[in-house]
C-alpha cells in the first residue's frame, strides 16, 4: 500500500467512528437504553420501591448524592404509619390539645430504620441520573421490632425508678425518670406499646403519660400568707415571700425547683430549691410600684426539670403543655408618708408660705404620697433651708442670692438625699423683688429635677442606704 492510500485509508476509519457516536450523543445511551423502572415504577411483591433522580450537574458527587437521598425518601413514603387511638400520641392530643405536626419525627424514625436496602440498577443519560433502590418488607419488619424493643426497654428502666422515687417521696427525680422514660419512646408515640411492668399489662406510653400527669397535679406549693402590705420603695424580705412544697400526702418536697414571677418587674433572682424542710424564700429589693395591688408568683421550674432530662425540643415543648400547680402572694402597696419641715426666709424675713415647700408639696400629693404633719406617721422626713441675701447692685437694679439646702431621711435619721442649693439669683428695683425672684428660680428646678431626683431616691435606695448626695 502506497503513502498517499494508507493515508486515505486512515481518515476514511476516523470518519466511520465519528459517525457511529453522532452528534450530541454518548457511549452510554447507545450502549444502555432506558429501563422500564425509570419510565414505570416496579411493583415487587414483599419489597419497598424507591426512586430517586437528579438533575446532572459538573459535580458529579453531588448529583448522585442528590439522587440516593431521594430514592430513600421515596422508599420511606412507601412505608406507611398508623397512629393508633391506644398511643401514647392519641393521649397527648386528647388530653393536652397538643397538635404539633408529628410527621417529621416518623420520617426520621423511618429513614433510621432503612437499613440493608438493595441498589438494584442505576440508568443515566446526557442529562439525568436515577437510582433504584429495593428493601425487603420482612427485613424491614425485623430491624423495626428489634429498635422499638430496644426502647421500650430502656424506658422500662426509667419508668421503673420513676415509680421507685415516687414511693420513695423524690417528687423532682421522679418527674425527671418520667421524662428520660416518655424521651426513650419519643419515636414510637404511635404505637400502642403492650407491655408487662410489675406483674399487669400496661400500655406504657400511656402509663408513662398517666403518671406524669398525676404526679404534677399532687404537688401542693403553698404560701406562708395569702397577702402582705408594704410601703412603695421599701424592700420586701424573703421571711415574707416564703412558699412550701408538699406531695398529696402533705410530706415535704425537698430540692424542687421553683421559678417565680412579680408582676411589677422582672426579678433578677427569680430561682429557688426547696430545702429540707420543702421551703424557698424569695425577695424584692425594692417595690417602685404605683398601683395599689401586684402579685407575686411561684410555679414548679419546669425548665430546670428539663434541663436534667433532655434537650430534645419535642419533648421540652410536649412536657410545656401540662398544666403546672402555682401559688400566689398579693402585695397591697401603700403610699409613703412624707412629714416636711421646711425655713424659708427672703432677706430676713421668714415666709410663711414657703415657695419651695408648696412646690415640694403639690408634686408629692401628685406623684401618690401622703403628706404629714404627724412626725409618728412619717416615713420620710424631708428638710428644706433656704434663705435670700442682698449680694450686688448694679444702677436701679438690686441683686439677691439663694442659698440652702434640701434633704430626705427615714424615720430612724438615716440620710437618704442631699442637695445643696446655690447659684439662684434674682435681680429687682428692691432686694425683696430680686429675692422672690431667686426664689421663683430655685422652685422652678425643684419642678423641674429636684422632685424627681427625690423621688427615685425614695423608690429606688441603693441596698444599705447609702446618701445620695449633690451639689
Amino acid at each position: 500500500m502506497t503513502l498517499i492510500k494508507y493515508k486515505y485509508t486512515w481518515i476514511l476509519y476516523l470518519m466511520i467512528i465519528c459517525q457511529a457516536c453522532g452528534p450530541g450523543r454518548t457511549v452510554s445511551e447507545s450502549a444502555v437504553p432506558q429501563p422500564h423502572w425509570v419510565k414505570s415504577r416496579p411493583v415487587t411483591p414483599g419489597y419497598y420501591t424507591g426512586i430517586g433522580w437528579a438533575k446532572k450537574t459538573t459535580d458529579v458527587y453531588q448529583y448522585q448524592q442528590t439522587a440516593r437521598q431521594n430514592a430513600l425518601a421515596d422508599l420511606a413514603g412507601e412505608i406507611s404509619v398508623t397512629i393508633s387511638s391506644s398511643s401514647v400520641l392519641h393521649a397527648f392530643e386528647s388530653g393536652l390539645g397538643f397538635r404539633e405536626d408529628f410527621s417529621t419525627t416518623i420520617e426520621a424514625r423511618t429513614r433510621e430504620e432503612l437499613q440493608e436496602f438493595e441498589i438494584i440498577d442505576t440508568w443515566e443519560d446526557q442529562h439525568n441520573y436515577w437510582v433504584y433502590y429495593r428493601l425487603s418488607a420482612d427485613r424491614h419488619r425485623e430491624i423495626k421490632e428489634k429498635r422499638r424493643n430496644d426502647a421500650v426497654m430502656r424506658s422500662l428502666g426509667f419508668y421503673e425508678n420513676a415509680i421507685k422515687s415516687r414511693e420513695e417521696g423524690q417528687i423532682r427525680n421522679n418527674l425527671v425518670q418520667l421524662i428520660n422514660s416518655l424521651e426513650a419512646i419519643k419515636n414510637y408515640f404511635d404505637d400502642p406499646l403492650p407491655v408487662e411492668f410489675r406483674g399487669r399489662n400496661i400500655q406504657l406510653g400511656n402509663d408513662i403519660y398517666n403518671e406524669l400527669s398525676s404526679s404534677v397535679s399532687q404537688i401542693t406549693i403553698i404560701p406562708s400568707q395569702p397577702q402582705i402590705e408594704i410601703k412603695t420603695g421599701q424592700k420586701i424580705p424573703s421571711s415574707l415571700l416564703k412558699f412550701s412544697v408538699a406531695s398529696n400526702t402533705g410530706d415535704p418536697v425537698a430540692g424542687f425547683p421553683l421559678i417565680a414571677n412579680y408582676s411589677e418587674k422582672p426579678l433578677r433572682n427569680n430561682r429557688a430549691r426547696t430545702d429540707r424542710d420543702g421551703t424557698a424564700l424569695f425577695s424584692i429589693d425594692v417595690v417602685i410600684s404605683s398601683m395599689a395591688t401586684e402579685t407575686f408568683t411561684v410555679l414548679p421550674d419546669m425548665e430546670a426539670l428539663l434541663a436534667e432530662a433532655t434537650n430534645d425540643p419535642f419533648i421540652r415543648r410536649l412536657i410545656g403543655r401540662f398544666s403546672l400547680p402555682e401559688a400566689e402572694i398579693r402585695i397591697n402597696t401603700l403610699p409613703p408618708v412624707i412629714m416636711m419641715i421646711s425655713r424659708e426666709e427672703n432677706i430676713g424675713e421668714e415666709l410663711l408660705s414657703g415657695t419651695l415647700r408648696d412646690n415640694f408639696r403639690r408634686n408629692a400629693i401628685e406623684s401618690g404620697y401622703i403628706i404629714s404633719n404627724n412626725r409618728s406617721e412619717a416615713d420620710y422626713i424631708v428638710r428644706i433651708t433656704a434663705t435670700t441675701s442682698p449680694r450686688s447692685e448694679a444702677g436701679a437694679y438690686k441683686n439677691a442670692v439663694l442659698n440652702g439646702n434640701i434633704s430626705v431621711e427615714t424615720a430612724d435619721g438615716q440620710m437618704i438625699y442631699h442637695r445643696e442649693l446655690e447659684g439662684f439669683r434674682g435681680s429687682h428695683f428692691d432686694f425683696s423683688r430680686a429675692g422672690e425672684e431667686a426664689f421663683r428660680q430655685a422652685a422652678g428646678r425643684m419642678e423641674s429635677s429636684f422632685f424627681r431626683e427625690i423621688d427615685e431616691a425614695l423608690k429606688s435606695r441603693p441596698s444599705g442606704g447609702k446618701e445620695l448626695f449633690r451639689k
